[in-house]
């Protein structure tokens, strides 16, 4: 039988940061300690898998205490196997602040107010024939906030839906395709968004650790005010998908570019280029090196200039030495820039990380 595997762990880590409201006015500075506990709960079968998550951490600020905060998530994941059809449900509730919440969305970071993020996202895959797969995806999500009348975000829904195919025209190509719809609502109109959306694209095996997949189509936005006498707007746009990844014996690249609408506390969609890299490899048995980089192009989808219209740029390289098997100290440092269309003057922040950790992983 089956048992349950129980894996908690802690970290700690001090901190300094030359803008920690990343504002393009006067900048406040702060040193200030993380405090994050965290415990995974999972059981692995022939035929399925099922996990939990906890975490709970807190940010403390010395110098601008009206910024601490407390936050916490869950998430259960589950998948089941069998001869031909794959199943998956991944559930999660995140109780943070727009510190965080905002960074990649609407930028909105510089006062702490509550957010509540709800996401439930069921996955479906089954094999036609040994080269012919399909699959269906939903996903929901509901974001609401507390005390944002100063930085003017309001609740939203999101309902996703997917359908996709995949051809393998060897064991190392499989072609791929992707049918989108999504609906987006927003409490600050009445109105709503519906979107349509197509795919196609290819999956490679470079080599026996090296993936690289591309996608690329076309999306139409329609925007229904709900106001009698007013016409539904409605524009087009590319959206894409291309992922490279390369695992190592010890290590991994991670490397993620895609354009899409996503949803935002802004009451509307965003016209989003996103660019994700994440790479660790060890230097020597104890030493590892990681880096993360996230470039974040935020527009309009009509094409008229406003307020959203940022970038963004995140890059932290991070040097990690292992004490003991489950034991390690961490250094690392983070720069992030933003440049509003609408406003004179970037944001700069720079911040030094130092931070020990501890899990307790299942024997």
């Amino acid at each position: 039988m089956p048992s349950w595997d129980f894996e908690p762990g802690v970290r700690l880590s001090a901190f300094y940061d030359d803008n920690v409201r990343f504002s393009a006015l006067n900048p406040e500075s702060s040193s200030g300690g993380i405090a994050q506990a965290y415990s995974l709960l999972s059981r692995r079968s022939e035929f399925s898998d099922l996990s939990f998550r906890a975490t709970v951490d807190g940010r403390y600020y010395v110098d601008v205490s009206e910024l601490d905060t407390t936050d916490g998530s869950i998430e259960a994941r589950y998948a089941y196997r069998a001869d031909r059809t794959e199943l998956g449900l991944l559930a999660s509730f995140v109780y943070d602040t727009t510190l965080t919440s905002e960074e990649e969305t609407t930028g909105l970071v510089q006062f702490s107010s509550r957010r509540k993020r709800l996401e439930v996202s069921p996955t479906w895959e089954y094999a036609l024939s040994e080269r012919i797969s399909v699959g269906a995806d939903v996903t929901f999500v509901d974001v609401s906030y507390e005390d944002v009348s100063e930085i003017v975000l309001s609740d939203y829904q999101f309902v996703g839906f997917g359908l996709n195919g995949r051809y393998d025209l060897s064991e190392r190509t499989g072609l791929l395709g992707r049918l989108i719809y999504d609906q987006f609502e927003s409490d600050v109109a009445s109105g709503t968004s519906d979107t349509l959306g197509a795919e196609v694209g290819i999956a490679y095996d470079l080599s026996e650790r090296t993936t690289l997949t591309a996608l690329g189509g076309v999306r139409s936005a329609t925007t229904d005010s709900g106001a009698a006498g007013i016409e539904d707007d409605t524009n087009t746009g590319p959206i894409f998908e291309v992922g490279l990844r390369r695992d190592y014996e010890s290590g991994s690249i991670r490397l993620q570019l895609a354009r899409s609408l996503i949803p935002s506390g802004r009451g509307e969609l965003l016209d989003t280029t996103r660019a994700v890299l994440d790479l660790s490899y060890p230097i020597s048995e104890r030493w590892e090196s990681r880096l993360r980089l996230s470039a974040v192009r935020n527009r309009n989808p009509g094409g008229e200039t406003n307020f959203n219209d940022r970038d963004f740029l995140s890059i932290s390289p991070e040097l990690r030495w292992r004490l003991g098997e489950s034991t390690w100290l961490d250094l690392s440092y983070r720069f992030r820039w933003q440049d509003r269309e609408t406003l004179d003057g970037d944001a700069e922040s720079n911040a030094v990380f130092l931070g020990f950790a501890h899990d307790w992983k299942a024997r």
